[in-house]
């Protein structure tokens, strides 16, 4: 049975927003994992990270910039991997709304954005990737 604020799974509690995407962020490391070329596990990555970090933006601002700096580092290597003729609609869409957000947040232009964006996805993707450390991350969102 489907409610306004969530949904009951058979041997879980409530699942709510935050938690389907904490969900989609995990499945998309997963399959990162099976297939580490595909750019678009990296943007699936980004989006579950990103929409997250919204989740979670006036319940704790740090750890949802935190978010968004994983959600960077993972859609800048989705626009690495792709092709400028391959590139998906949605790795273009991800990397823009990221952008936007580097850009307000720090009142960059465009270049100086893209530069801190690769700087991202070096310091970062490993992050994202690593269960362990985005988990910590992600466990925000229980408390």
């Amino acid at each position: 049975m489907k409610t306004k604020n969530g949904k009951k799974n058979a041997g879980h509690p409530t699942v709510g927003p935050a938690t389907e995407q904490a969900e989609a962020a995990r499945q998309a490391r997963e399959a990162i994992k099976k297939d580490p070329n595909s750019p678009e596990n990296y943007t699936a990555l980004a989006g579950g990270l990103r929409m997250l970090s919204q989740f979670l933006r006036e319940r704790n601002p740090e750890a949802s910039d935190n978010l968004l700096f994983l959600a960077s580092a993972a859609a800048w290597e989705a626009k690495r991997r792709s092709t400028p003729v391959l590139i998906s609609g949605r790795t273009k869409q991800e990397v823009k709304v990221l952008i936007a957000w580097l850009r307000t947040k720090n009142h960059l232009s465009p270049d100086a954005a893209e530069a801190v964006m690769e700087q991202f996805r070096s310091e970062f993707l490993e992050r994202a990737l690593n269960s362990s450390d985005a988990g910590y991350l992600l466990g925000f969102v229980r408390s």
